[in-house]
């Protein structure tokens, strides 16, 4: 299928993990430049991106209504990164989120005989199962993942903990020490670091159904079946493991893919491209 692409040496492929730095400064402490604006210090409150849409079990449509303005910065930032992804693939995930990104980088450090190889599960639907549980178990009182269980919670915290009291005695507590092994096994000791973000975050999932409907018509990480060897070059990178060979091709599941394009750089043929589909 022919393709309209960018070039490989693009803007976004040359400087994606100085991007990655820049948003963790930009979120994280001990800059959190960006929540200055509204006064918070982290994913919470405002800005909490895990909450607004979830509903409990004996809630109000008034509730919920104050839970979207409650945290309204978090709700114009799930919404962008909805939007952008469909038009353009899950950049937000791949090189904007400092969460992810942090985990990322971390991994990157760690030696590879320590890392933990997670492309045998089977992520999407590992993934949605995991979605199903987070918004079905607070609608039957069963519990509440938002924020005993959170990402965006342990991340910000474990880069605070040295400034301040609050986020140093987070992890004194039991959900604060199952998020930080969570983080640890999933990301910083995962092979690509990003198996927390293809199994276990709920944004992460959202956002990979935008990019799988916009697909067709939106920018996307692509296979030129043609050019394509089979090398499994970029099976080897991929850190969501959304590469597959089939007839001795390389397939990619848009459900799991990061346009971190790292395969792109990889691949010996340039069979791998960035950009929409032609009909």
């Amino acid at each position: 299928m022919p393709l309209v692409t960018n070039t490989k040496q693009s803007f976004w492929v040359r400087n994606r993990y100085w991007i990655i730095l820049g948003s963790i400064l930009t979120f994280l402490p001990p800059l959190s430049f960006l929540f200055q604006f509204t006064q918070d210090s982290n994913f919470c409150g405002t800005w909490c991106p895990r909450m607004f849409f979830v509903i409990r079990s004996g809630m109000s449509g008034k509730e919920f209504a104050i839970g979207l303005l409650r945290s309204y910065a978090g709700v114009g930032l799930v919404l962008g990164i909805l939007i952008s992804t469909f038009f353009l693939g899950r950049y937000w995930c791949s090189h904007l989120c400092p969460v992810g990104g942090t985990m990322e980088w971390v991994s990157r450090i760690v030696p590879k005989s320590w890392k933990i190889n997670y492309s045998t599960v089977p992520a999407p639907s590992f993934r949605y199962g995991y979605l199903t549980v987070y918004l079905l178990a607070p609608i039957f009182g069963i519990g509440n993942l938002c924020c005993n269980y959170c990402n965006f919670a342990t991340i910000p915290r474990l880069a605070g903990a040295a400034f301040t009291q609050a986020d140093l005695a987070y992890f004194m507590r039991t959900a604060g020490l199952i998020n930080l092994g969570l983080v640890v096994v999933l990301g910083f000791l995962a092979r690509g670091g990003r198996a927390y973000c293809n199994l276990l975050c709920p944004i992460g999932a959202l956002d990979a159904l935008s990019g799988k409907l916009g697909a067709k018509s939106g920018k996307r990480v692509r296979v030129r079946e043609n050019a394509c060897t089979g090398c499994k070059a970029c099976l080897k990178v991929c850190p969501t493991w959304s590469i597959d060979m089939k007839e001795n091709r390389a397939q990619i599941d848009q459900l799991s893919c990061l346009p971190c394009r790292i395969c792109e750089k990889t691949c010996p043929r340039e069979a791998i491209t960035y950009g929409k589909a032609e009909n």
